[in-house]
C-alpha cells in the first residue's frame, strides 16, 4: 500500500516528552506507535424535500397528526350574475289611424282605449316573471300627425313602484307635433305575468282623447306611440332561466413529484383526491361536469382518460360526465357550499398518479337547469355568483419500489496529508452509520468523482441494505433503525479518496412490504441520516 503522508508532529512530540524522564537519552528512530484513527468523511440527512422535487416547499402541507400531503390549488373561477343573464334594452311601438274614412271637418272630442301587450325577448330564451330594477330609463314618445291636439293617458300595470302603485302618466301632443316623457325605473318592479303567457309580457293601457280643431282627418293621418327601456340593470330577477352551459376554462396542472428522483420503477399514491369546493348564491341548482379530462405527458402526448363514476353504480366512464347536483340557497342572499370529490372510490385517479411526470388536462363546465323538460322557479340577485375552487391533494400514502434518488456532495479531503511518509497503514475500513426513520428499505451506492466529474470508483454498490424504521400498528414509524456497516478500503480505494472532489450519494428505496403493495404514509418528522468515516489502523508517525 502507498504511504499515507502527513505528520502528527505535535502528537508524537507530546508522547515523547511524556514518556521521557529528566536527563534520559532517547533514540527517536526506535520509537514506534500503533494507532487506530477514525477520519470523518461524510455526514448527510435526507428529508421530504430531498425525496421529492426541490420546489415543493409551498405545496407540502401537514395534517393534524403530522401526516404529509401535497396540495395543488388552481385559481378560483367565478361566474357572476351578469354572465348568467343580461337584460337587453327593450322597445316597441303602437300606431293608430283614428279615422276609417276621411273627415272633411272634425270638431269636438273623441276618446278611445287600447290595450297593448308586448312580448319581451331574452338572449337564452329565459321565461321571466319579474324583474326588480336597480336602474333604467323608460321613455314614452307620441308622434302626432294629426291637425288636432292629442291627450294621452298611459297606465302600465306591469310596472309597480315601491308603494305598490302602477305607473301612470299623461301626455299632451299639440297638432302635428310630438311629446316625450321619461321615468326612472330604479324604484320599480317589473311584473311580466300580466299577459296571456304568464311571463315575458308587458301590458300597457292607452286612453287617447283627440280634441278637434275643425281641420280634416285623413285616412292616412296617424298617431304613433313608442316605448323604450334603456340602460337596464337589475337588483333581482325571477322566472325560468332555462338550460344554460358555462365553460370554466382549462388550466393544465403539472404533477411531477419525483423531479429529484433518478428513477422510480413502480410508484403509486393510493389515496389522491381532486376536490371542487363550490359556493352558490344563485336561486337555481346546477351541475358541474367535465367535457374532457385526461392525462398527457410533459410533451403533450395523451396517456389516459381519467374515469369517473357519475351514477355511483361502479361504472367508470370517460368524460363527458357530471358530478352530483350543486344545491341552491333557500333564502335569497344566502350561499350554500357543495363539495364534489374525485377519489379512489369513484374514479381512476389512484391508478394514474405515479412516478411518470404528467399533467392533468380538464375542461370543466357548469350547467344551469339541466332538465329542459321542466319549468323552473329561479332567482338571480345582482350579487349572486358561483365560485369553484379546485384542490388536488396527494397524501404521501402509497408504495414504491426501485425508487432512486441522487445528491452530489462536495468532497475535498486528502487522506495522505494526515500522516508522515514513515507511516505504515496495515488496514483501512470505511464505516457507515445509518439512522433510518423512513418506512423505506434503503440501499446505498457512493460514486467518487474527480474535479472533472469523472467517476473514479464506487463504494457499496447497493450491497449496503438499511432496514426500514420500526412501524407501529397504524403504519407510522415509532423508532428509527440504526445500522453500522464496515467495508474494506484497499490501496486503490484510499488512492481514489485522495483524488475525490465530489461524492454522489445514490439511494435506492422501497416501501415496507412493497411486494404485497402495502401502502405506507409519510410524516413530517421522517428523516434518513448517513455518516461515513475512514478507519485507519497501523504504525503512525
Amino acid at each position: 500500500m502507498n504511504m499515507l503522508h502527513k505528520t502528527f508532529a505535535g502528537l508524537l512530540l507530546s508522547l515523547i516528552l511524556f514518556s521521557c524522564k529528566k536527563g534520559e537519552q532517547v533514540d527517536l528512530s526506535t520509537l514506534q506507535t500503533y494507532h487506530n484513527v477514525a477520519i470523518p468523511l461524510i455526514s448527510a440527512e435526507i428529508d421530504v424535500e430531498d425525496m421529492l422535487q426541490s420546489d415543493t416547499g409551498d405545496i407540502i402541507s401537514t395534517g393534524n397528526n403530522g401526516e404529509l400531503f401535497l396540495a395543488y390549488v388552481t385559481p378560483k373561477t367565478t361566474i357572476n350574475a351578469g354572465e348568467i343573464i343580461d337584460i337587453p334594452d327593450q322597445s316597441f311601438s303602437v300606431s293608430v289611424n283614428p279615422a276609417p274614412s276621411t273627415l272633411p271637418v272634425f270638431t269636438g272630442s273623441v276618446n278611445f282605449q287600447d290595450t297593448n301587450i308586448n312580448a319581451f325577448s331574452f338572449p337564452n330564451g329565459e321565461e321571466l316573471t319579474a324583474i326588480v330594477f336597480s336602474q333604467g330609463i323608460l321613455t314614452i314618445n307620441i308622434v302626432n300627425n294629426l291637425s288636432h291636439e292629442v291627450v294621452l293617458s298611459i297606465s302600465i300595470p306591469s310596472l309597480v313602484n315601491d308603494q305598490g302603485n302602477s305607473y301612470n302618466d299623461n301626455l299632451i301632443a299639440n297638432a302635428n307635433n310630438s311629446a316625450v316623457t321619461q321615468a326612472n325605473l330604479s324604484n320599480y318592479n317589473f311584473d311580466l305575468t300580466k299577459g296571456n303567457n304568464g311571463y315575458n309580457d308587458m301590458v300597457v293601457y292607452l286612453d287617447v282623447t283627440i280634441n278637434g280643431s275643425g281641420s280634416p282627418i285623413n285616412v292616412s293621418d296617424d298617431l304613433s306611440f313608442s316605448f323604450s327601456m334603456d340602460n337596464l340593470e337589475f337588483e333581482a330577477i325571477y322566472g325560468d332561466l332555462k338550460y344554460q352551459q358555462f365553460d370554466l376554462g382549462s388550466v393544465p396542472l403539472e404533477i411531477d413529484i419525483f423531479k429529484n428522483s433518478e428513477n422510480a420503477i413502480d410508484f403509486l399514491l393510493t389515496n389522491p383526491e381532486i376536490k371542487h369546493t363550490i359556493q352558490n348564491s344563485f336561486g337555481f341548482k346546477a351541475n358541474m361536469g367535465m367535457q374532457q379530462m385526461y392525462y398527457e405527458d410533459l410533451q403533450g402526448l395523451f396517456l389516459a382518460d381519467i374515469l369517473y363514476d357519475s351514477s355511483a353504480s361502479g361504472n367508470l366512464q370517460a368524460a363527458p360526465f357530471y358530478f352530483p347536483t350543486i344545491q341552491q340557497p333557500i333564502v335569497e342572499g344566502d350561499s350554500v357550499s357543495s363539495i364534489l370529490s374525485m377519489n379512489a372510490s369513484n374514479s381512476s385517479i389512484d391508478e394514474l398518479i405515479n412516478a411518470t411526470p404528467k399533467q392533468i388536462i380538464s375542461n370543466p363546465v357548469v350547467v344551469v337547469n339541466a332538465d329542459s323538460t321542466i319549468t323552473n322557479n329561479n332567482f338571480v340577485l345582482s350579487s349572486s355568483e358561483i365560485s369553484v375552487a379546485t384542490e388536488i391533494t396527494l397524501p404521501l400514502e402509497g408504495y414504491a419500489g426501485g425508487w432512486q434518488m441522487g445528491d452530489t456532495i462536495p468532497f475535498d479531503f486528502k487522506v495522505d496529508e494526515l500522516f508522515s511518509s514513515q507511516t505504515e497503514i496495515s488496514e483501512a475500513v470505511i464505516k457507515f452509520v445509518t439512522t433510518n426513520g423512513w418506512p423505506l428499505e434503503v440501499t446505498f451506492t457512493l460514486k467518487l468523482l474527480d474535479s472533472a466529474y469523472n467517476e473514479l470508483s464506487s463504494i457499496a454498490d447497493s450491497t449496503l441494505v438499511i432496514q426500514s424504521g420500526t412501524l407501529d400498528l397504524n403504519g407510522r414509524v415509532e423508532s428509527s433503525t440504526i445500522t453500522i456497516t464496515e467495508l474494506a478500503c484497499d490501496e486503490g480505494c484510499v488512492n481514489n479518496l485522495n483524488e475525490t472532489k465530489h461524492v454522489i450519494l445514490l439511494v435506492t428505496a422501497g416501501t415496507v412490504d412493497y411486494n404485497n403493495q402495502q401502502p405506507v404514509k409519510i410524516y413530517n418528522d421522517y428523516k434518513l441520516g448517513l455518516s461515513m468515516a475512514l478507519l485507519v489502523s497501523g504504525r503512525i508517525f
